[in-house]
């Protein structure tokens, strides 16, 4: 009887210990999947102060988004040094800004390049410039200059860099550029962030009290930022070189680079010794608030 007794005794502690063991096996088994991920963060850190000065420090040339210009407005090209970079080598007789901020464009040029202008059609039945009219005029083909005139006829000049201030404002942007390699890539990071980075500022503004409204007004509000992409354009750090003095806006820079998170088909040409490509991007938040009126 006793050794009937502890046979059992002895199953149900095999059998117990089998139930725990399973249970814990299936406890590790389901760990990894029950586990909450982390979330993705982004490093990003002050320049070292002793390097500020020198990462701030102008470069000769600055990268600058390109902007058609009548004709009557370019000179012919030299070989000197522009302080411009964009998309082609360009000369014009004066440099000069439009006066309204955005995506850089020229009036109704928006989206349009050198090369891709769409041309206007002749009227059907339109006489070539060979042939004379029943006087024994030669005729004229204006389809050219016509399609100069419409081009730059409607909508409004905007620019969305931050010039010199020897640039004067007028009514198009007209820069000194030489041409930039790497145009293409920087034009794509730009169309990627511009968005984001605009709706998060006026996100901060919109949540501004009444007197940040009045400090942040009429004002410069300038962040200078180093972004290291790896090889494939992942986003990997973010070297604030200068802080613009608000917080909210330096963090809607870094979070418009950080949402856009990858910047595809970089060349592999901007991929330095460290194994990082290196963007140096400025941002800044120029606020002119409405008159704000005090309520007695």
């Amino acid at each position: 009887m006793i050794t009937t007794r502890r046979v059992l005794l002895t199953i149900a502690l095999l059998c117990s210990l089998a139930l725990h063991l399973i249970f814990f096996g299936g406890v590790v088994w389901l760990a990894p999947f029950m586990e909450k991920k982390a979330p993705e963060t982004l490093e990003i850190s002050l320049y070292p102060e002793g390097q500020i000065l020198e990462a701030l420090t102008p470069k000769k040339q600055t990268i600058v988004r390109q902007a058609l210009v009548p004709e009557k407005m370019k000179a012919p090209e030299d070989e000197t040094l522009a302080r411009f970079l964009s998309e082609q080598k360009q000369r014009v007789r004066e440099e000069t800004r439009a006066a309204n901020t955005g995506m850089t464009a020229n009036r109704s040029n928006k989206g349009l390049s050198q090369n891709n202008t769409p041309p206007t059609p002749k009227p059907s039945g339109a006489k070539t410039s060979d042939e004379t009219d029943k006087d024994g005029y030669k005729n004229v083909d204006i389809t050219k200059e016509l399609q100069e005139m419409n081009r730059f006829d409607e909508g409004m000049s905007t620019i969305g860099e931050s010039m010199p201030r020897d640039v004067r404002v007028g009514s198009f942007t007209a820069l000194n550029t030489d041409r930039y390699l790497f145009y293409t890539f920087y034009a794509r990071m730009e169309e990627l962030i511009r968005y984001r980075w605009e709706s998060r500022v006026q996100a901060v503004i919109n949540n501004f009290d009444r007197p940040t409204l009045a400090q942040a007004g009429n004002r410069n509000w300038v962040t200078h930022i180093e972004f290291l992409l790896d090889k494939e354009g992942f986003l990997q750090k973010a070297l604030i070189m200068k802080e613009s003095g608000i917080m909210a806006f330096d963090a809607a820079a870094v979070n418009a680079f950080r949402d856009a998170k990858v910047f595809p088909n970089p060349p592999k040409e901007m991929v330095q010794e460290d194994g990082y490509i290196h963007i140096k991007f400025s941002f800044t938040v120029n606020y002119n608030p409405p008159t704000l009126v005090n309520r007695n």
